[in-house]
């Protein structure tokens, strides 16, 4: 390789370092859950341009929705092996990884003034999630049944949280269409646990 195209690589690749990781949490074309799981609710993709939310709060709700979808595929793939008591740890362990590092994108992301109370009831909500999840997989590994886990206050408190979440979302926007208060709402219910 010549000195010309070994440095025409390096600056391509320098270029686009920065740009890999807003693009992951850009709403995604295709939100079907993973193979062998469904949504619990009637998800419907974000509504282009987001009708009645203001213009400087779409790219941070956008964002936002986008970590929402993937915890949410997180979870389902969990739950399906929990379900299925195979392979439950190492679910477990991808789905803490995946959901922690969209978390600690979500923590680092500029949050438009007003929208701090969701910031921290979806930031909660994760969490609560993680720690029932934590607690579920012993559960599980000691043969009792998902029924047991959802007991746990955890689970409880995250649907709390997100239902508080969405009680934020109506209140900031009370003109929003029908499709986005829908496809929100949607979002934050597929989160749920229950």
């Amino acid at each position: 390789m010549s000195e010309r195209v070994r440095l025409a690589l390096l600056a391509f690749l320098l270029s686009t370092a920065g740009s890999a990781a807003p693009a992951q949490d850009s709403y995604p074309a295709d939100i079907a859950p993973p193979p062998g799981t469904r949504y619990p609710c009637a998800l419907t993709a974000l509504p282009p341009g987001l009708p009645g939310v203001p213009p400087a709060d779409r790219a941070f709700v956008n964002r936002t929705y986008s970590r929402v979808l993937r915890a949410t595929q997180a979870k389902l793939l969990l739950l399906k092996s929990l379900d299925e008591r195979q392979g439950m740890s190492d679910a477990l362990a991808r789905y803490l990884g995946e959901t922690e590092a969209l978390a600690g994108r979500q923590k680092a992301d500029a949050v438009p003034e007003g929208l701090g109370p969701f910031q921290k009831d979806v930031l909660a909500a994760l969490e609560l999630q993680q720690a029932f999840f934590r607690k579920a997989l012993p559960l599980r590994e000691a043969g009792r049944s998902m029924d047991a886990a959802y007991q746990m206050p955890e689970g409880r408190q995250a649907s709390a949280r997100l239902v508080a979440a969405f009680g934020q979302m109506q209140a900031r926007y009370p003109s929003w269409s029908a499709e986005t208060r829908d496809s929100i709402y949607h979002h934050l219910c597929a989160l749920d646990l229950f």
